[in-house]
């Protein structure tokens, strides 16, 4: 039977072991998912800003601009915290959109007007329903807690755009 002084010291090794950092990098290291979600969130926050950016020259709603002048604004915000997270976990992100939302972003490109309203304010709902999806997957399944916490952080504001937008679909139609 070991003495005490043993016993103690080996419980403090074992504590010092569990707590280096090799231990604790392996534990917060990001999964594949954390590292999708960061990537799709970073790529979505271009394409919210650009759109964003278009609906103040494309739109002909007040409330159309207004929408857009917010999404840009807040996905700014949104993209600077992102880029720290990547920068602290060693993740390249993309410097554009995905494919699919650069085709969207032509597509509303080619709309002025009324045309354009609609358009942009039913890309916005779909794209803030995923957008919502992909962030509760995030919270509930991702193994990074950083990244986790940037989810959590998001959704609310993500809730809040939903409903923005839908309260511009109210106004200029579907």
């Amino acid at each position: 039977m070991p003495s005490p002084k043993a016993a103690a010291l080996t419980a403090g090794v074992i504590a010092v072991v569990a707590m280096s950092p090799v231990t604790a990098l392996a534990a917060t290291s990001p999964s594949q998912q954390d590292l999708t979600w960061t990537k799709t969130s970073a790529a979505g926050d271009l394409f919210e800003i650009q759109g964003g950016e278009m609906a103040q020259t494309h739109a002909q709603s007040a409330v159309v601009k207004q929408l857009g002048a917010r999404l840009a604004s807040d996905h700014t915000k949104s993209s600077q915290d992102v880029k720290k997270l990547a920068a602290q976990l060693k993740v390249t992100l993309p410097t554009t959109p995905d494919s699919k939302q650069r085709a969207e972003l032509a597509q509303l490109a080619k709309l002025h007007g009324a045309a354009f309203d609609k358009q942009y304010v039913k890309t916005e709902i779909d794209d803030h329903k995923m957008d919502i999806s992909d962030a509760k997957k995030q919270i509930a399944t991702g193994s990074n807690q950083q990244v986790i916490d940037e989810a959590r952080k998001d959704l609310p504001v993500l809730q809040a755009h939903l409903k923005l937008a839908e309260q511009a679909q109210a106004k200029v139609g579907s």
